[in-house]
């Protein structure tokens, strides 16, 4: 009886070694597919392909400070997934009597502080309507910063009669150390041929650096956005440790095909 149980085992065991050399083969082949099957063509060069200007301005105001920004981004596309693209803004900020430059503490205070930041990074695209931008930049004048910035968005239920957006956009100052985290959950109420109304809630987490604490705010959110000129505008209002605030943004599209 041991004897015979010998060639069993043994043959138990080549067939279970065999089974895992077919799996671990396998694996690689079925994640091949996988890849193939969701983003079909990525190594292939986007035709044709499309460039894409945005020209943004906004404001933000609160009982402590005040922001001014305007800017221009410059996108190529690449493959159908992957696009390159350029950023540079420039900002005005007011800050209330007695606070500290929140750009470089211990410098003292200022009435005003302008700067420019110019940006570089690719733009991923995860699933259709879902997009990761990954940049680096620098600041200049009253900021010599290196900073770095992931920005989010993802539209989900996109074919129901209210699609859903989440977004976020986190940067980090290397020069004050500071974490700024802007997040947004939004629905299109209306949409039209030529028109379209969103509305949500936002807010903005900062940590990190010479903040003690956490710190942050949030609000509701409505935005409008005119199809035919590319142009959109949205507005927050709310409070947070800055105390009341408001802010409004305003941004313009251009695309072409290549």
């Amino acid at each position: 009886m041991v004897k015979n149980r010998i060639p069993r085992v043994s043959m138990t065991a080549a067939l279970a070694f065999a089974v895992a050399l077919s799996a671990l083969a396998v694996a690689p082949s079925a994640h091949a597919q996988w890849f193939e099957d969701t983003y079909p063509g990525f190594f292939s060069l986007q035709a044709p392909g499309l460039l894409q200007a945005t020209a943004f301005a906004g404001g933000f105001v609160s009982d402590k400070y005040g922001v001014l920004q305007e800017g221009t981004q410059v996108e190529q596309s690449v493959t159908p997934y992957i696009g390159v693209f350029g950023r540079a803004t420039g900002y005005q900020m007011w800050i209330g009597g007695g606070f500290e430059s929140p750009l470089a503490p211990g410098s003292g205070s200022f009435p005003r502080l302008n700067f420019g930041r110019f940006q570089g990074g690719l733009d991923f695209t995860l699933f259709p309507g879902t997009h990761l931008y990954v940049s680096g930049g620098h600041d200049v004048a009253d900021s010599d910063a290196s900073v770095v910035e992931g920005d989010f968005s993802s539209w989900i239920f996109l074919h129901s009669q209210h699609p859903l957006n989440g977004s976020f956009s986190s940067v980090h100052d290397f020069q004050n150390g500071v974490t700024s985290t802007e997040m947004d959950l939004q629905a299109i109420l209306l949409s039209t041929e030529h028109y379209m109304i969103i509305a949500g809630v936002g807010g903005a987490m900062y940590n990190g650096g010479f903040l003690a604490y956490a710190q942050g705010q949030g609000g509701p959110d409505l935005g409008f956005y005119y199809r035919p000129w590319q142009l959109g505008v949205s507005a927050q209002a709310g409070y947070g440790n800055a105390h009341q605030y408001g802010e409004i943004s305003v941004y313009k599209q251009l695309s072409w095909f290549e």
